[in-house]
């Protein structure tokens, strides 16, 4: 059965709040090397399929008017499949049944599990894409997209375990990677241990030279948990002088003024709050 009914109703879900968005949990939005682009390719080197618009428009095209006369084709619904999800995700619906009706037909390449756990994380069904993540990394174990993917996903899921055991897996393969090192910290810090989410903010620096955004934020998460208001407050005002309109320091900063009874200065930083809400445009879906 198609699922544009139970994917279109339950991409809202997709969205992700708190701090996972503040923080920018999910390496692609925060990326101090040169991005490593995912190898579908079964053969060593393989080169991420990556065309443009027209491009994937034109395969689609050739697969669909393929399939007219050869229905049962799973090599073409495969084809159908990665030129819509390379369409992005408002093909994703598209591609899905594609993926799902050339799966049917008998197609068996594991780079299909990739592409549907992406999909699947993005339309906001999480436990279909841990499914298909899990699968792909059985024939990959070592890909840095997939690895990262499923352990954002378990994140989103506030299972700090699962997540924490991938990441710790990752900084095995890429000691020197900040993105993994950052995205750690996170971790940590949710599951309370923050003497190594320190750690791992402390290496997130030294190996990139700075934090990305949402770093300072979260050192004054690490220093309100350790009840030192005082640097607590300060990493969060080191977050706005970066990034102003970085809403959950803000938010942060007015309740420690509110703690600290200091109203006049929480008045301040709640009117820059309202000020900024109602000028933040409404989140892109997917």
């Amino acid at each position: 059965m198609p699922l544009a009914a139970s994917l279109l109703k339950n991409r809202r879900a997709a969205l992700w709040d708190g701090l996972l968005v503040a923080v920018g949990v999910l390496f692609i939005g925060f990326t101090f090397h040169a991005y490593r682009s995912f190898e579908p390719s079964s053969q060593p080197g393989g080169a991420r399929l990556s065309i443009s618009a027209s491009e994937a428009d034109g395969r689609i095209a050739s697969a669909k008017a393929y399939l007219t006369s050869h229905p049962d084709s799973f090599q073409a619904w495969s084809e159908l499949a990665v030129a819509s999800y390379e369409k992005g995700p408002d093909h994703y619906v598209d591609a899905m049944n594609a993926l799902n009706k050339a799966r049917d037909l008998g197609a068996t390449d594991d780079r299909l599990f990739y592409y549907a756990g992406v999909m699947y994380d993005a339309l906001g069904l999480p436990d279909y894409a841990i499914h298909e993540l899990e699968r792909y990394l059985r024939h990959d174990p070592a890909n840095y997209d997939a690895q990262l993917r499923l352990a954002n996903v378990w994140f989103k899921q506030k299972n700090y375990d699962q997540a924490q055991v991938l990441y710790r897996q990752a900084l095995k393969y890429w000691p020197r990677d900040p993105t993994v090192w950052f995205n750690a910290a996170i971790v940590n810090e949710q599951k309370g241990d923050l003497k190594e989410a320190e750690r791992d903010l402390d290496e997130t620096q030294k190996l990139a030279g700075h934090l990305p955004p949402g770093g300072y934020f979260a050192e004054g998460e690490l220093s309100r948990l350790k009840g030192d208001e005082n640097a607590a407050i300060a990493a969060y005002q080191q977050e706005i002088s970066a990034h102003p309109e970085y809403l959950p320091a803000l938010e942060a900063l007015e309740t420690a003024w509110k703690r600290k009874n200091d109203f006049r200065q929480a008045r301040e930083i709640h009117k820059q709050i309202m000020d900024l809400k109602r000028i933040a445009p409404l989140p892109a879906h997917g």
